[in-house]
């Protein structure tokens, strides 16, 4: 029996039928899944032209399988007892990435066969060749949080100038002579155990999947392609056909309740009055303040993040209770201000919003709150929603000159 491999590189999750595509494909409006804006309005309210899609911050390139033998001429039959496989059987304990189908239609141009998914991936799986990726797929792959260890969050300190601010004028703001900054201060801490046990649950391992090798057999690129993208989902990895990318909603899921004091402690600090409820405008100002000023910018390997040296590829992004910590570039800081919003308030509209900076692929985020005259806004699922820069500070509705909106994508959060 000849064998055939899938030869990925680093870019692992590339199982696929399919050609490779340049960039991540847009988000389903499937229920249950994110909704993507289509197409964007511009601020002006005109419509976007149908131009190329930016280059999405995080997403990676899938390439298609390449065999190093050619295929057989003819190809057993997996349902035959004579030809089973004498491996143990595919896990289907809750560790695992769910249940396989138990039939699917030849991966080749054939008449059309059921064949039993789960047999072809225990033998691909028994393969000496595949001992890396068996014992990845076999492992526990449900996230399960470590006992809590508290320790304060390392950015409590910051400023605001808004207070001062006279006018601004296209990328400048004037001052008022003479006016200080106001400043903040915060006293919070968070789960550091849970943050770096989801840290390093969050990414795949380049090893594991870097080749995995398959017999020429009815439905085995199928067997891998299933496997291999439902246990991707339960570590915050989304694959398709196009491409990987990030889960931000997983991820967010995942965070927000860790993060939901240090967003009080925020709101409290930036608006100290115990006699006055904050809107949620003024909440989401709030949080915006301190994720623009408290914490860095710090550039994020757009593979790995330099937080945990332990192989597994991250997409260049760190995750909300991780960048309390350590900072991050504007996808991070862009999560982590969607996840404290969300960690407080379940009602108003998020979308993160992929765009270009100039050359460099950037994300912002978009706010459904209550708008200004003169902001901009885009419409996300008929939802006009306030631009939101998480990397510098912008107020709410203003995003810098060199950041092209007008083709950007948005996806909704939950």
């Amino acid at each position: 029996m000849r064998i055939a491999t899938i030869a990925t590189g680093i870019l692992l999750a590339v199982i696929t039928i399919e050609p490779a595509f340049a960039v991540a494909p847009p988000a389903t409006n499937a229920p249950g899944g994110p909704a993507l804006s289509t197409p964007m309005s511009t601020p002006s309210g005109a419509r976007s032209p149908a131009r190329a899609r930016p280059t999405r911050k995080g997403s990676m390139t899938r390439r298609a399988p390449r065999a190093i033998e050619p295929a057989v001429a003819t190809a057993p039959n997996t349902n035959s007892p004579a030809n089973a496989p004498n491996v143990p059987t595919v896990p289907t304990t809750p560790s695992t990435p769910g249940e396989l189908n138990t039939t699917t239609a030849n991966d080749t141009n054939s008449a059309a066969t059921p064949v039993n998914i789960a047999a072809v991936l225990a033998s691909i799986l028994a393969m000496p060749e595949n001992a890396s990726f068996r014992a990845w797929y076999e492992s526990p792959h449900e996230f399960s949080a470590p006992r809590a260890r508290f320790r304060n969050i390392a950015f409590v300190d910051w400023t605001d100038d808004q207070s001062c601010i006279v006018r601004r004028d296209a990328d400048n703001k004037f001052m008022r002579a003479g006016c200080a900054p106001a400043a903040f201060r915060i006293p919070s801490a968070i789960d550091t155990a849970r943050a770096d046990a989801l840290e390093r649950h969050f990414g795949f391992p380049s090893a594991a999947l870097e080749t995995i090798a398959y017999r020429q057999t009815p439905g085995a690129l199928a067997a891998i392609e299933q496997a291999v993208t439902q246990t991707l989902a339960q570590h915050g990895i989304t694959c398709t056909v196009d491409g990987i990318a990030p889960d931000h909603q997983w991820i967010l899921d995942q965070s927000a309740p860790a993060v939901r004091g240090v967003a009080i402690d925020i709101i409290n600090a930036y608006w100290n009055n115990p006699r006055t409820q904050p809107t949620a405008r003024q909440s989401i100002e709030a949080l915006t303040s301190y994720v623009q000023n408290a914490i860095p910018y710090h550039k994020v390997d757009d593979q790995r993040n330099d937080l945990v040296d332990d192989g597994k590829t991250r997409c260049g992004l760190r995750t909300p209770a991780e960048a309390l910590l350590e900072g991050g570039d504007c996808d991070t800081k862009s999560l982590l201000l969607a996840t404290l919003i969300r960690s407080i308030d379940s009602d108003t509209p998020l979308a993160l919003v992929y765009c270009m900076n100039g050359n460099t692929p950037h994300m912002i985020l978009a706010i459904g709150c209550s708008t200004n005259p003169g902001e901009q806004c885009i419409t996300v699922n008929n939802t006009p929603m306030a631009l939101v820069e998480s990397t510098s500070d912008w107020d709410i509705g203003h995003v810098g000159s060199t950041v092209a909106i007008d083709d950007a994508e948005a996806v909704a959060l939950r």
